[in-house]
């Protein structure tokens, strides 16, 4: 646990938080935004830090909490949402998915760029990519 992450506190019920579901490895909140958020109980500050378990676990989670806020909210759609580093836009350095429910007439505007690029490029990144995972 990390002493001044605000998501270890919650864990350790220092503050409150609304937990709606636990497991030996993971817990769910409901956000101040009032979406779920699946964390790890263990300090993980990002993606990298997560062992094969934890990550499993997380995932699991996150698939059985979209489903139950899908039909919980009738929602029309569910975004899972997770950064890593500040340059990703990370507030809270501890690993986190955000379940974001989502309505065809909502005001969530999630933007990635549509420009293809280049094959040469591409086959430069896949090559990059391949390597790192020797």
């Amino acid at each position: 646990m990390s002493i001044n992450c605000i998501f270890c506190k919650i864990i350790q019920g220092q503050i409150p938080g609304k937990v709606l579901d636990e497991d030996e490895d993971t817990i769910v909140i409901l956000d101040l935004k009032n979406y779920p958020l699946v964390l790890t109980k263990k300090h993980h500050e990002n993606i990298y830090e997560l062992d094969e378990k934890t990550a499993s676990s997380v995932m699991k989670k996150a698939v059985k909490i979209a489903k139950a806020t899908k039909k919980a909210l009738q929602a029309e759609g569910i975004n899972l949402l997770q950064s890593n580093e500040a340059a990703a836009g990370q507030e809270v350095p501890h690993f986190h998915i955000h379940i974001k429910p989502r309505w065809r007439k909502d005001s969530v505007k999630i933007h990635l760029p549509n420009d293809v690029i280049e094959e040469s490029i591409r086959e430069a990144t896949a090559k990059k990519i391949k390597e790192a995972l020797k």
